[in-house]
C-alpha cells in the first residue's frame, strides 16, 4: 500500500512501482496477487501508459485457479480498454440500431425471394423442356461415338501402311514419347544422334515421335535400329516405353519358330562394351582390329530383333579372351555398362581400358573400383585423313597387349597391319636376313632395336609434372649401361598398376627418388618409398625443385638420413651431363652393374669418369663398373643398339621381337 502511494508522485516512480509489482505476481506468494493487482490498478489509475505496458502479465492472470485473481485481472484489463457501463449502455444503442434496420433488409428480402419463387417455378417449366432435347441429343451423340470410332481405326490402318518401316509398337510408345518433359522424343532424337534440324522439322508434324521411327527405321536395319531405340530409352530412365518394346520383342521371338543351331565353334576372341552415343566410333575400331586379325563381338552386329539381349551378352563375353572397354564419362554413368564391367570381372576376364574421351581416372562410379588397378590406352587426340581419330602407337599398343590374350587370325589381316602381326616366323627371318630388313618399307610407328629390359637394376620413381625430364634421365642411363625400369617404359594399357611397381621395385637394386613438392604429396609415389624402405632398396633421392629436407609427410622418415643430389638447374634436367649427373652415376654404380648391351658410344655424356667404356675392340671390349674395376665383354656381345626416341618411348609400342618371345 505505501508503494503504491510512492508511485503516485510522478511517472518515473510509477514505472518503477508497477514494475515491482509485477516480478511479484510471478515470483510471489499467489495468496498475495489479488492485493498487489488492486494497488497496480491504484497506480495505473494515474499513470495508464505504465500499466499498459504490463497487459501480457496481467492476461496470464486470467487462468489462475487463486480465488479472485481472474476477476481482478479482468477488471484491470477493462479499464485499459475502457469498458464500463456507461461505454456499455452506448454500445447496446448502437447495436439496437443496427438491428432495427437489419430487420427492414430482412423484410425487403422477403419480398423479393416470393418473386423469386415465381421466376424459379416458370425456369423449372422451361428446363424440363431443354431436358427432353439433351436426350434427344446424347442418343445422337452415342450414334456419333460409334462412327468416330470407327474412323479412328480406319485412319490408324492408313497410318500404319503409310508409315509401314516403323514397328507396331511405335504407336504406343509415341502416346508416351509426345507428351513434353525433360526425357521427351527429342532427347531420344539426340541420343539416336539427329541434329537440331530434324528435330525442328519433326516438332512441327502432329506426332512427331513417329515421325521420327519412320525416318530411323528408313535409315537402319530392322534389328539394330530396335536395339539402338531400346537402349537409348533405358539409358534414358523411360523404362515405360521400354517395357513397350521388349514386351513386343518377346512376342515377336515366341512367334518365330526357333532356328537351326548355326553358332560358330570359335567365338570373337575380343568383346567390346561401349555406351552407344560412341558407336560410330567403336564400329571404326572394330574394323581396324578385323583388319589386324582380330575378330570382335560388338551388340549391334550379334544380335537381332526378338534376341534376349541380356543373354546374349552374357555368352559373347564369356566366349571372349579379353574386354575391350570405351570409357567415356557416360559410359561410367551408364548402367547396362556397369553390368558388363562387373561380369568380365566376375568371370576373371582381362580388361584393357581405352581412353575415347577425356574422363577422370579412374571414372567415378562402381567402375572405380576395378578400373583403379589397370593403365589404360589412350585413344583420342589425334586426326588422319582415313578417318582414325587415335594415335597410330596407341593402336599398335593395343595389339601388343592383345597378343598377350589372343594369336590373330592370319587370314582376316590386311597389308596395313601385316608388317606389324606378331609372327614367330617373321622375328627369325628379320634376324636372318639383315639385307632384307634394310630395304623394308619403314612402318608408319618407329620401332624398338633394343632388346627389352628384363630385370631393371634401377627403379625411377617421379610424379608425371616432370615425365619429360625423367624421360630423358632414363635415356641416359640406359645409354650408360643401366636397365632402368620406368612406368612408361614396362607398363601398358591393361596391365596391374600395383602389381607391375611392385615387381619394379623388388627386382631393382636401387631407387632413384625424383623429389618435387608435387611427388611428395602424391599418395602413389609415397607408396613407392614407402615399399622401397620396407624392402631395404638404397634410395638416392634427386631433387628437381625446391623443397624442404627432410619433405614433410610420410616421405620425411625414409629421406631424414640421406643426402640428396641437386639438379635443381634446367641445363642438368635437360641434358643430364655434367657434375650432378656423373655423381648420380657413382651412387647408382655402387649398387647396380652396367649392361654392356645398353652401352651407346655416341651417347656418351662428356667428361664422365664412372661407368663409361673404355675401349672396345672385336676380342674383348670391357665397360668399367667401378674405378679399378671391369666387367669383361663376350665376343658375340653387339654395341650397335639404337636408343629408343624419347618422345616416343611409352613402354607401350612394343617390339615384334618382343611380343613374339612373351607367344
Amino acid at each position: 500500500e505505501v508503494l503504491s502511494i510512492v508511485g503516485l508522485y510522478n511517472e518515473e516512480y510509477a514505472e518503477r512501482i508497477v514494475a515491482f509489482f509485477t516480478d511479484q505476481l510471478t515470483s510471489g506468494d499467489v495468496m498475495y496477487q489479488s492485493s498487489v493487482l488492486m494497488f497496480m490498478k491504484t497506480v495505473g489509475g494515474r499513470y495508464k501508459s505504465v500499466l499498459e505496458k504490463r497487459r501480457a502479465n496481467i492476461e496470464a492472470l486470467l487462468k489462475s485457479t487463486q480465488m479472485g485473481v481472474p476477476d481482478m485481472a479482468q477488471s484491470l484489463l477493462d479499464y485499459l480498454d475502457d469498458r464500463s457501463l456507461k461505454t456499455l449502455d452506448q454500445d447496446i444503442k448502437e447495436t439496437k440500431e443496427d438491428v432495427d434496420k437489419l430487420d427492414e433488409h430482412v423484410t425487403e428480402t422477403e419480398d423479393k425471394v416470393e418473386d423469386l419463387q415465381e421466376d424459379v417455378s416458370d425456369q423449372r417449366q422451361q428446363l424440363g423442356e431443354v431436358k427432353e432435347d439433351v436426350q434427344q441429343q446424347g442418343e445422337k451423340l452415342t450414334e456419333l461415338e460409334y462412327v468416330v470410332d470407327e474412323t479412328v481405326e480406319k485412319v490408324e490402318e492408313i497410318d500404319h501402311k503409310t508409315l509401314s518401316a516403323a514397328p507396331a509398337w511405335s504407336r504406343d510408345v509415341s502416346l508416351l514419347m509426345n507428351e513434353e518433359g525433360d526425357y521427351d522424343w527429342r532427347f531420344l532424337a539426340v541420343r539416336l544422334g539427329y541434329g537440331p534440324e530434324d528435330i525442328r522439322a519433326w516438332a512441327t508434324n502432329a506426332d512427331p515421335t513417329m515421325a521420327m521411327l519412320n525416318e530411323w527405321y528408313n535409315t537402319h536395319r530392322s534389328s539394330e535400329a530396335t536395339y539402338a531405340v531400346l537402349k537409348s530409352l533405358q539409358e534414358m530412365g523411360r523404362t515405360d516405353a521400354a517395357e513397350i518394346i521388349e514386351t513386343a520383342m518377346e512376342e515377336a521371338g515366341a512367334a518365330v519358330p526357333e532356328p537351326a543351331a548355326d553358332e560358330p565353334t570359335n567365338p570373337p576372341p575380343v568383346f567390346i562394351s561401349y555406351q552407344w552415343d560412341i558407336q560410330d566410333k567403336v564400329k571404326l575400331i572394330k574394323e581396324h582390329l578385323n583388319m589386324a586379325g582380330y575378330d570382335s563381338w560388338m551388340d549391334i552386329g550379334q544380335m537381332g530383333g526378338g534376341d534376349q539381349l541380356y543373354a546374349k551378352i552374357d555368352k559373347g563375353m564369356r566366349g571372349a579372351k579379353v574386354v575391350l572397354a570405351m570409357v567415356t564419362p557416360k559410359y561410367a554413368e551408364s548402367e547396362n555398362c556397369n553390368h558388363e564391367i562387373n561380369l568380365a570381372n566376375l568371370l576373371n576376364k582381362p580388361i584393357i581400358p581405352l581412353l575415347i574421351e577425356d574422363t577422370p581416372w579412374p571414372p567415378p562410379g562402381s567402375m572405380s573400383m576395378i578400373f583403379s588397378q589397370l593403365l589404360y590406352i589412350m585413344f583420342h587426340g589425334a586426326s588422319s585423313s582415313s578417318g582414325k581419330f587415335w594415335p597410330d602407337s596407341s593402336f599398335y599398343e593395343l595389339l601388343g597387349q592383345l597378343a598377350y590374350h589372343a594369336a590373330p587370325d592370319q587370314d582376316l589381316i590386311t597389308d596395313e597391319y601385316k608388317n606389324w602381326t606378331p609372327s614367330v616366323e617373321k622375328k627369325e627371318e628379320k634376324e636372318s636376313s639383315p639385307e632384307k630388313k634394310e630395304t623394308k618399307s619403314t612402318p608408319q610407328v618407329e620401332e624398338k632395336d633394343t632388346e627389352p629390359v628384363l630385370n631393371p637394376e634401377v627403379f625411377l620413381s617421379y610424379q608425371w609434372g616432370h615425365q619429360p625430364q625423367v624421360k630423358a634421365l632414363y635415356s641416359q642411363l640406359t645409354s650408360q649401361g643401366f636397365p632402368c625400369w620406368m612406368d612408361i617404359q614396362q607398363m601398358g594399357g591393361g596391365d596391374a598398376l600395383y602389381g607391375k611397381i611392385d615387381k619394379g621395385i623388388r627386382s631393382a637394386k636401387v631407387v632413384v627418388s625424383c623429389v618435387t613438392p608435387k611427388y611428395t604429396l602424391s599418395a602413389n609415389c609415397r607408396r613407392e618409398v614407402s615399399l622401397a624402405d620396407a624392402l631395404r632398396k638404397p634410395i638416392v633421392p634427386l631433387l628437381l625443385e625446391d623443397t624442404s629436407w627432410p619433405p614433410e609427410g610420410p616421405m620425411s622418415m625414409a629421406f631424414t638420413e640421406l643426402l640428396y643430389i641437386d639438379c635443381r638447374d634446367d641445363r642438368t634436367q635437360n641434358d643430364w651431363q655434367g657434375d650432378k649427373f656423373e655423381e648420380l652415376m657413382l651412387q647408382v654404380s655402387r649398387y647396380a652393374s652396367p649392361n654392356p648391351k645398353s652401352v651407346l658410344p655416341s651417347t656418351k655424356p662428356p667428361g664422365a669418369q664412372a661407368n663409361k667404356v673404355d675401349k672396345i675392340t672385336p676380342a674383348q671390349p670391357t665397360v668399367t663398373d667401378k674405378p679399378g674395376k671391369t666387367v669383361q665383354i663376350t665376343e658375340n656381345a653387339q654395341l650397335t643398339a639404337t636408343m629408343p626416341n624419347a618422345q616416343n618411348n611409352t613402354g607401350k609400342n612394343k617390339k615384334k621381337s618382343s611380343t613374339c618371345s612373351i607367344l
